[in-house]
């Protein structure tokens, strides 16, 4: 066995002979899939191509009275108000560059950080109308931290007939422990009661229950741990009115040599007020939506 000799440049001595490397692509953080802003009502974009408030009049169902003989005819005396909506987010975010790191950067530029704009702003956007729901008051289902039975689905579903939502573009936005609550039920991923759940096992998709787009977001807020502010919708409860999309902007600051690029939007998001089917009254509800309490 040969002897130990000693002195060995081990890896600290050496370390002015060993090289380093940066990987030339960087590393992006993860994104949340941004999904809610295409569920709701944007009729009103194009008439606020300006101006800062929108005035949305209500029209009221007309009452009928019985004619008698002799009788003189007596029109219904309504009074019905207009919602007013303002467009007030006015969000930005920037970046600030200076000359020299833009000269000797080579992994990172300015153009890759300007690409995380969109992300940002159209992120803010999705937050806002996460913050919807439990701004509903008519509806209410659910219990905090529980998972929902079929029998809360099916009030959930009866609450959408009762307020008298058309059928047709009703959305569920869920969290992914929801998800998971839904798939645990049975009938719902089962080939025999539904088609459009069969793959939610073998692929992890989901489609339509009970006339319900099911949408999985994970910007929906929540109040403490294995809580979930859910909802479920017709297009009409929630809006969303986009003033100026994301637009970037550059410009060159010679005083502190430096590229300062800005993106910024003008948005708002709301909760529409539905009225009542009363004949001849204004009653203003939320009715076409149901805020679902779960996990």
């Amino acid at each position: 066995m040969a002897a130990v000799i000693g002195a060995e440049t081990t890896p600290t001595i050496g370390a002015v002979f060993i090289s380093e490397h940066w990987a030339k692509e960087a590393q992006l953080a993860t994104r949340k899939e941004q999904v809610l802003a295409g569920t709701v009502d944007t009729q009103y974009d194009s008439v606020m191509s300006s101006g800062a408030t929108l005035h949305i009049a209500h029209v009221l169902n007309q009452g009928v009275t019985a004619k008698s003989d002799n009788t003189l005819v007596i029109a219904d005396a309504q009074t019905p108000t207009n919602q007013d909506i303002t467009v007030s987010r006015y969000m930005y975010t920037a970046t600030n560059w200076q000359s020299i790191v833009q000269k000797q950067a080579d992994i990172v530029d300015l153009n890759k950080i300007a690409g995380q704009f969109g992300y940002a702003l159209q992120g803010q956007v999705e937050t806002d109308l996460a913050g919807l729901p439990d701004g509903l008051s008519t509806n209410i289902v659910g219990v905090f931290g529980q998972e929902l039975t079929m029998d809360q689905w099916e009030e959930i579903w009866q609450k959408m007939q009762v307020g008298l939502a058309p059928r047709d573009n009703r959305t569920a936005w869920l969290s992914s422990a929801a998800i998971s609550a839904w798939r645990k039920l049975g009938v719902t991923i089962s080939s025999d009661y539904s088609k459009t759940g069969f793959g939610a096992l073998d692929a992890g998709t989901i489609g339509q229950f009970l006339g319900f787009r099911m949408v999985e977001s994970q910007y929906l807020e929540s109040p403490a741990a294995g809580q979930h502010d859910c909802v479920v919708f017709h297009r009409d409860q929630f809006g969303l009115i986009r003033q100026q999309q994301p637009k970037v902007e550059r410009e060159r600051i010679l005083l502190d040599l430096a590229d300062l690029v800005v993106a910024w939007e003008l948005f708002t998001t709301y909760e529409t007020e539905i009225i009542a089917e009363t004949a001849a009254t204004e009653t203003l509800t939320d009715a076409f939506g149901v805020w679902v309490k779960t996990v």
